[in-house]
């Protein structure tokens, strides 16, 4: 099932109040809804702050909604004070990752194998993901149940296996051992990095570097120019590793939740 989002308007008397859609992927995952909220900042805003709060509430509860995320730009410092005013946490701050000339740069030499999975190795590969990630949206959001933040990786990887969009799953293989993999996207001239995640196992002996210099590789021989990813700033493991690759840092953005008063999913679990 191909899934998008239809954004609407959260207020048709006002439009520049902005738009919110439901994320249906995430919300197959998690059996209950979440939703994203995006509009263009103006000083004229600031005096409806209250009005559009008690909009944005009253689309959650028609939609059952117990989670809503926005962002804005790190350095755009007013829409950040008005997205809190609406009552909207910080939960990550992510940056952008970009190599931009993947044709004339030079990589590390990898020996690892990197092919399409097969479904011989699915069951594997979803293991790995709901073993190894710590980042990323829902992970950061103190609330948020971490058994389903480890199962929308997992979701992800069968979905990418699975063709339901254009993202595709390899793996990346030492001595017939997988030891990680990646989920890419390539459009026309670009190639696009969702995840990428080494195994437990596998962990503290470089397979993070030569895993993105395989796919690095792999992009070339596809005649990709542009290469990017999306990261969290708290991942300096990853930070680090595409720094020595040579990739440029962009866009840093700040994520934001809102949670519904009536949530019930959203309790911090505790921990021994």
């Amino acid at each position: 099932m191909k899934f998008e989002q239809q954004f609407e308007l959260v207020s048709k008397d006002n439009p520049t109040f902005g738009q919110i859609a439901l994320i249906p992927w995430d919300i197959e995952t998690f059996g209950f809804g979440v939703a994203d909220y995006k509009f263009d900042y103006s000083q004229n805003l600031t005096s409806h702050n209250r009005v559009i709060s008690e909009k944005i509430e009253l689309w959650a509860k028609q939609n059952n909604i117990e989670l809503i995320g926005t962002t804005a730009e790190a350095n755009d410092y007013s829409k950040i004070a008005f997205i809190q005013s609406l009552g909207f946490m910080y939960i990550d701050t992510t940056i952008l990752v970009n190599y931009p000339n993947v044709q004339q740069s030079q990589y590390p030499k990898s020996n690892l194998v990197i092919t399409p999975a097969i479904a011989e190795q699915l069951d594997e590969i979803v293991q790995i993901s709901g073993d190894v990630f710590e980042t990323g949206r829902y992970h950061s959001d103190y609330s948020f149940p971490k058994k389903l933040a480890d199962k929308r990786y997992q979701d992800w990887v069968k979905r990418a296996f699975h063709k339901e969009n254009q993202q595709e799953l390899f793996v990346l293989q030492k001595d017939n051992q997988i030891c990680a993999f990646l989920v890419i996207e390539i459009k026309e001239k670009e190639g696009r990095l969702h995840l990428n995640a080494v195994s437990c196992d596998f962990q503290g002996k470089g397979i993070g570097l030569e895993s993105i210099a395989s796919m690095l590789f792999y992009f070339k021989n596809k005649g990709v120019e542009k290469a990017t990813t999306k990261i969290s700033v708290s991942n300096t493991r990853a930070l680090n590793l595409h720094s020595k690759l040579g990739a440029q840092f962009e866009n840093p953005q700040i994520l934001f939740h809102w949670h519904a008063p009536w949530a019930k999913h959203l309790v911090k679990e505790e921990t021994n």
